[in-house]
């Protein structure tokens, strides 16, 4: 399993526990880069990942205003 396939499975375990959007995102982001710093193709665990590194900005859109 490769980083891609940690990420999508971080986001759908936080996306079945209920979590926010930017949750997800930031789960998905954690599970990726723990699967960088694993031998082979070894799944990434909780034990496994900083999801506290993990920062997440929320934007808003600003379409319609001018400068």
């Amino acid at each position: 399993m490769g980083a891609g396939d940690s990420s999508l499975a971080g986001y759908l375990l936080a996306d079945v526990a209920g979590a926010s959007a930017p949750e997800r995102l930031k789960n998905a982001v954690a599970y990726g880069a723990a699967a960088t710093q694993l031998p082979g193709s070894t799944i990434p665990t909780e034990s496994d990942l900083t999801v506290d590194a993990v920062t997440v900005d929320v934007l808003t859109s600003t379409q319609g205003t001018e400068s």
